[in-house]
């Protein structure tokens, strides 16, 4: 969803409410609704409460799963470049190895993996096989002494975390507010902007304006919310600059060597 469909959503909302609102206090009297009044804003409140509670539950969640895979992109990207850095210290041959495996599964996690989260949120096979070569690559290196027993665990280790952190990403990618949670949630504003536009306000502008406002800020929070749902789409969508600035990183590592 980008800003543009985002805006055209809750002003669309906003301005369907004060239609229906504008058609109501034409043809249902005032002091019929009035008389309903005091009942309809006891249960107005209820639900309110229910909505606001369930609606706050779902925009924390929907945020912090954000976060995670913000925190994840950062804590693989770091492992990786750190493999790098240790990498660059091994005998040329087995650094070149390490490094060009190293910037090739970066350059696939940019170029392919990224565009499969955004659209069909999933991880691109080809890419977890080469980083499945570049673990292995280490694994097999040859290690005669101490010093390079010591850098071959600490490289493992790290492509271990770079791992560990590239299937929460993935895992955020596809995870989101279940269908029927958000089913939920758009029921129970369609029945709190019933009440609002069966109010017992006398004027008409009034009363449309009342229910423009209060339609576009319940919508406002459940399309930010959508915009977080899945962190690799739409506009609020994750980006690759991370990835992008790490396989620069990489490649200077590589020019000496190479």
């Amino acid at each position: 969803m980008s800003y543009v469909t985002a805006f055209l959503i809750v002003v669309g909302a906003g301005f369907v409410a004060a239609g229906v609102t504008l058609f109501v206090q034409k043809f249902v009297a005032a002091d019929l609704r009035r008389e309903h009044h005091d009942v309809g804003a006891t249960v107005f409140l209820q639900l309110g409460v229910i909505f606001a509670v369930l609606l706050a539950f779902v925009f924390s969640e929907a945020w912090t799963e954000y976060n995670e895979a913000s925190a994840a992109i950062d804590l693989e990207v770091g492992a990786t470049h750190g493999a790098a850095i240790i990498a660059a210290t091994l005998p040329p041959a087995e650094a070149n190895n390490i490094l060009t495996k190293t910037k090739a599964y970066l350059d696939s996690v940019v170029h392919d993996e990224w565009p499969v989260m955004a659209a069909h949120r999933s991880e691109d096979l080809a890419t977890d096989r080469k980083l499945q070569a570049l673990i292995q690559a280490v694994a097999n290196l040859n290690a005669d002494d101490s010093t390079a027993r010591e850098k071959k665990a600490e490289i493992l280790s790290l492509l271990t975390q770079a791992h560990t952190q590239r299937e929460m990403r993935i895992f955020q990618a596809g995870s989101g507010i279940p269908g029927a949670l958000w089913t939920v949630l758009i029921a129970f504003e369609l029945i709190l902007v019933a009440f609002v536009v069966l109010s017992g306000l006398r004027y008409r502008t009034s009363a449309a304006m009342v229910a423009a406002v209060f339609t576009a800020a319940v919508t406002s929070i459940l399309v930010v919310a959508r915009l977080l749902d899945y962190p690799f789409e739409g506009a609020l969508a994750l980006r690759a600059t991370d990835f992008v600035a790490v396989i620069g990183k990489v490649t200077r590592l590589i020019t000496p060597i190479g």
